[in-house]
């Protein structure tokens, strides 16, 4: 995803000019760097996102699904208790 995002028309100008610096060393860096700096970045316990994107922690996204599951299943047994009640009428 990142090496897509840098093969992008327009990118190596914008990241140059964005860092100070030329298009040939943002393009040394993706084509000599890039995978020690991502594989660095990822030994030391970080993931790259998008920016549109947002990170949780692990264990509360789980508790969020469990909550969930528990809500949905709460909502299911009430519209069985009355669906069993209309039908015995």
């Amino acid at each position: 995803m990142i090496l897509q995002r840098l093969q992008e028309t327009g990118m190596g100008v914008a990241l140059a000019a964005s860092l100070g610096v030329s298009e040939s060393t943002i393009s040394r860096i993706k084509n000599d760097q890039l995978a020690n700096v991502l594989a660095l970045v990822y030994a030391a316990g970080f993931k790259v996102v998008p920016q549109c994107q947002e990170c949780a922690d692990a264990d509360e996204i789980q508790m969020l699904r469990r909550f969930y599951a528990h809500a949905v299943l709460e909502k299911m047994a009430e519209q069985q208790a009355h669906t069993g009640a209309g039908g015995a009428e």
